[in-house]
């Protein structure tokens, strides 16, 4: 008789197994055959790469997670591909805002499975490409981040005549956020820093309701500073495509210069 709870719970087990897993019916390695291209003709749009590649060498699963997959194999071929210092270059052109490189992102977080896509101004570090944001403390993002520190940034700049399409420029960043409070170690250099490039946009009458001091003083006591340490940045230029090149670059922070 003491073996039926036993044999409930497994059969209870069982149940919530196969009804969890019903959502991915017929997920295989590299997930369902319609995500992927049927390579038939080059499209006359087509990047440049190198001579001797086929089709299967970029267009298929080989192991790799679905972002992977879709952007790492520009990584294939080495025609059409800058240097890593030339990409990184390229990068701090764009996001180098007014000069102070504070930008405003697309920051991406996820929670439980439910992502969260929040508007907030970074600074970028020019020579690590590191990317530092003050937030009040207690919003949704911070919750996510501290639950889940895999994190991705889009910046796109902005075009009067909506002609993205043939001249696109983007970066997408995917990182580690670390978050840090008043009294850990780089808290006070990054909160100055954000501070800093803060007050340079900040309207002059806004500077003389309260003075840096007590600026410091409320970031020091009611916000978080976010510090994301980027792993991978992507940067998407029309320049590139009319140079002959991809136009995704890829920057990575160990990768050979």
């Amino acid at each position: 008789m003491r073996r039926w709870p036993w044999i409930a719970c497994g059969v209870s087990l069982f149940f919530c197994w196969t009804s969890c897993c019903a959502g991915y019916d017929g997920w295989q390695d590299g997930g369902p055959a319609y995500i992927y291209v049927k390579p038939t003709q080059k499209s006359p749009f087509h990047m440049p790469y190198d001579e001797g590649m086929k089709c299967a060498d970029c267009h298929g699963w080989d192991g790799v997670d679905a972002y992977t997959s879709a952007t790492m194999s520009l990584k294939k071929s080495a025609k059409g591909r800058l240097p890593q210092d030339e990409i990184k270059k390229a990068i701090l052109e764009t996001l180098k805002g007014s000069g102070d490189y504070r930008e405003m992102y697309a920051l991406a977080t996820s929670f439980n499975d439910e992502p969260l896509a929040t508007c907030a101004e970074f600074i970028l570090d020019p020579e690590t490409l590191t990317l530092y944001a003050s937030s009040e403390k207690q919003t949704e993002k911070l919750f996510h981040i501290a639950a889940n520190p895999r994190v991705s940034l889009v910046y796109v700049r902005q075009r009067s005549d909506m002609m993205y399409f043939t001249d696109p420029t983007g970066v997408q960043i995917r990182g580690r956020a670390v978050q840090l409070k008043d009294g850990d170690p780089g808290f006070d250099e990054a909160a100055d820093l954000c501070l800093e490039t803060a007050m340079n946009h900040m309207p002059e009458a806004m500077k003389q309701k309260m003075t840096r001091e007590a600026m410091m003083a409320n970031i020091r006591k009611n916000q978080l500073i976010t510090k994301v340490i980027p792993e991978r940045i992507v940067i998407t230029s029309g320049d590139f495509i009319r140079r002959g090149l991809h136009r995704k670059q890829i920057w990575e922070p160990r990768a050979p210069r």
